[in-house]
């Protein structure tokens, strides 16, 4: 309803669940979507019209997993890219409302301001895209801090130097099938989700028995804790559970049994 009033979006938040959020409604409403974003001495900058090009899904189709990715409080920003971003991101705006130009459809550039230099990357529309490909799964807007795996403060700081990937874990499974590690791999997504998909060798506790506090009794004190979901947001709590209780070593695995899936067992189902 209210990007309907307006002929385009500009868009200047910091998130990724607002990112989607404003990409899937400019999809649906047929609206060009100017994008730009900014990271310590690094900018990006396009624009998402879906009928005439690529949306942002196409270039990101999924999320960073959660923890991987520091915030601009964390990992700092050079506040002049504000204005060098945002000035690109004006331009193309007047070009789009002016109709004039040839304007970053299908191009994104990339601003390194250490090195003073920009770069232009071709973006291809994806047909395979779940919102503005041939068949789209995403019809209408959906939850996207669970779509991002959106976690609190005390999450994020657990899993920040705490966060596996898919590939790593296998290695780590091969090793403790070969007899030469031993760790716990624990699943906290719900049991419907377990019978679905799980990973061979995990044990299945939801998140809820971690934040009641009741598995944390049944946990072993001599093994390392691996904990999995279905992208990292909720092993992520569960990880600040588990290392608040003492088990300093216990890790989770970033982009969860989605990843695992995508890269590992790829004739898995997803869901």
């Amino acid at each position: 309803e209210l990007f309907a009033q307006y002929d385009l979006i500009v868009d200047g938040t910091d998130n990724f669940a607002t990112r989607y959020l404003v990409n899937d409604a400019c999809v649906l409403l047929g609206k060009p979507y100017v994008w730009g974003s900014i990271y310590r001495f690094d900018g990006q900058a396009s624009v998402f019209w879906a009928e005439y090009g690529p949306c942002y899904r196409c270039l990101y189709p999924e999320p960073p997993p959660p923890g991987m990715v520091p915030s601009c409080a964390e990992g700092g920003v050079l506040g002049v890219l504000c204005a060098s971003i945002g000035s690109i991101q004006v331009t193309e705006a007047i070009k789009l409302l002016a109709g004039i130009g040839d304007p970053l459809l299908g191009r994104l550039i990339i601003y390194d301001a250490l090195e003073m230099t920009y770069r232009q990357v071709k973006i291809r529309k994806d047909p395979n895209c779940a919102v503005c490909g041939d068949n789209p799964t995403v019809t209408e807007l959906i939850d996207y801090e669970a779509f991002c795996g959106t976690i609190s403060e005390a999450a994020a700081e657990a899993a920040r130097d705490s966060t596996i990937s898919v590939v790593q874990l296998k290695a780590m499974l091969d090793a403790r099938g070969a007899g030469t590690r031993d760790f716990v791999l624990i699943d906290v997504r719900e049991e419907v989700e377990w019978e679905i998909v799980q990973i061979p060798g995990a044990i299945l506790i939801p998140k809820g028995q971690f934040l009641d506090g009741s598995a944390l009794a049944s946990l072993p004190t001599d093994k390392q804790i691996v904990l999995y979901c279905k992208v990292g947001g909720r092993s992520a709590e569960a990880l600040a559970v588990v290392q608040g209780a003492g088990f300093t070593d216990a890790i989770h695995v970033g982009g969860g049994i989605n990843a695992w899936v995508a890269q590992i067992e790829l004739d898995k189902p997803s869901y």
